[in-house]
């Protein structure tokens, strides 16, 4: 009786060993590097910067708010824009009255500007009171490492639409 344990003990861990070894092997077999040729659209990363109305902190406060109310149908408008992540930075003590944004994004997209669409047109109404007009500046992006699955899933992604 313990020898049949055993057998059947040692016969499941040996199937499950293969079975990791063989999902693993499977995993490595497709995952030759992308290179950034492959892409359709060059992913770039950009970072902004942009002067806040001292005047407007609240209304900023309320738009910050906004998009956390809002998550899913803001998430929606990426597409169109090709973009795949953004995030404002504030620094609240050094220079509370700066924000950046950084964008990783395809090559080409629409900005919201272009856009029909209700939420754009209240983003961008919303950019006009909190920003000091023409105070934006691009800062150079001196490079960019992104992970191999990451250009993967891109690519992937690119291919797809």
């Amino acid at each position: 009786m313990m020898k049949s344990i055993l057998a059947l003990t040692a016969g499941i861990f040996i199937g499950i060993a293969f079975t990791i070894c063989g999902v693993a092997f499977a995993n490595k077999q497709h995952q030759t590097p992308i290179t950034e040729s492959e892409l359709r659209y060059p992913v770039k990363a950009t970072l902004y910067r942009f002067k806040l109305n001292k005047e407007n902190i609240a209304t900023y406060h309320e738009w910050v708010q906004w998009h956390h109310d809002e998550y899913g149908p803001m998430i929606k408008t990426l597409e169109r824009e090709r973009m795949y992540f953004e995030s404002v930075f504030r620094d609240t003590v050094n220079t509370p009255d700066e924000i950046y944004w950084l964008s990783i994004n395809g090559e080409g997209g629409e900005t919201s500007n272009t856009s029909t669409l209700e939420i754009d047109k209240k983003h961008n109404e919303y950019m006009k009171k909190i920003l000091v007009k023409g105070s934006g500046s691009v800062l150079k992006t001196e490079f960019s490492l992104i992970p191999d699955f990451i250009t993967q899933s891109i690519t992937e992604h690119q291919r797809d639409n």
